[in-house]
């Protein structure tokens, strides 16, 4: 009787091999969208988990110093991928994974505390910029950076100067999350959804920020034609004071908490969602005025109405300001030109 002889063991094989009739490196590499966050902080973390949400990343690259956070937090998200989109997620060092990415959100130097000083944090995130950008940007040439490192405005200026891309493609995150904050403190001052209420602040972030009280409107009907002294000192409503919560929000959380992030972190996603899926939405962004037309005959970044895209700011809207509102626009676009003169000869 014959016996049978013994079928040799194919050494090529293996699980995956059995399992899947083309392995993955066979794939065909289709549309991705790579999205790169510069700074794994809490800021930082929190836009990523933002964007992931929404599933606008199919490849998210965390970028920091220290990349041994940079990977544990990539890790960490990375578990629950799966209820992610399952995106490749990676933390490194290495700015030379951000090739090709579509956005790279800066958030590294943002503040952290209420005891440091802003022409300390000024120096100390200029410097910073000074190293982060060019590397971001040799490897990313086609991106738009989205700028939420704070002071915002200036370090949005310093971002355009540094990179040498098109003004259009550095945004700031500007006053988006002010302008968020103050539509919730009116609606919950008249007991609706914030979604029903519009309303926005420009210009710099802080005390020299501007509320647009002649456009806060309900379903479109103006409250200052309720109330036509609203937001003024005359108001016996009292409703400038929502002004001053505003301004108070980032140091009050931080004092409570330690810290702020989430809601810095949704906004700046819905940036990122704006210039991925192209939605031309209008939020109040930081961008760069040339001669500045707001009485200020300079150049400067401040928040505006903008409409962001595919390309970052394409346009922003002309708005007849009251008398008023356009004098302390004035004011406050001075105060940031007065910050970004003391940094200008460091950009040459």
């Amino acid at each position: 009787m014959a016996v049978p002889k013994k079928k040799l063991l194919d050494t090529s094989w293996n699980t995956a091999t059995f399992l899947l009739t083309k392995q993955p490196e066979d794939y065909v590499d289709g549309h991705r969208v790579k999205i790169v966050i510069v700074g794994s902080g809490y800021t930082g973390v929190a836009v990523g988990i933002a964007i992931l949400f929404k599933r606008l990343a199919s490849e998210l690259v965390f970028i920091d110093a220290n990349e041994d956070l940079a990977k544990a937090e990539a890790e960490d998200i990375s578990h629950a991928a799966t209820f992610l989109g399952n995106p490749k997620i990676i933390g490194t060092k290495d700015y030379s994974l951000a090739r090709d990415a579509t956005v790279c959100v800066i958030t590294v130097g943002d503040k952290s505390t209420n005891e440091q000083d802003d022409n300390t944090l000024l120096e100390q995130n200029l410097n910073i910029f000074k190293e982060v950008i060019p590397n971001v940007c040799k490897y990313a040439p086609n991106s738009v950076l989205l700028v939420v490192t704070s002071p915002v405005n200036i370090l949005s200026f310093a971002a355009m100067k540094l990179s040498g891309f098109p003004p259009h493609r550095v945004v700031g995150l500007g006053t988006f999350l002010d302008s968020c904050r103050f539509q919730y403190f009116i609606a919950q001052k008249l007991g609706i959804s914030a979604k029903a209420v519009q309303a926005s602040i420009i210009c710099e972030n802080g005390p020299t920020s501007v509320p647009i009280w002649s456009a806060v409107t309900v379903m479109g009907i103006k409250l200052k034609d309720i109330n036509k002294n609203i937001g003024t000192k005359t108001d016996p409503e009292a409703w400038s004071e929502l002004h001053s919560k505003v301004i108070d929000s980032d140091s009050d959380l931080i004092a409570r908490k330690g810290y702020r992030c989430w809601g810095i972190g949704v906004c700046a996603a819905e940036v990122v969602d704006a210039i991925v899926r192209n939605t031309c939405i209008c939020i109040t962004v930081s961008t760069y005025l040339k001669g500045c037309r707001h009485g200020l005959d300079k150049d400067v970044y401040m928040s505006l109405p903008c409409i962001v895209g595919r390309d970052g700011v394409q346009t922003f809207l002309r708005y007849p300001y009251t008398p008023e509102e356009q004098e302390q626009t004035e004011a406050s676009c001075r105060t940031i030109y007065e910050t970004q003169k003391t940094i200008l000869q460091t950009l040459e």
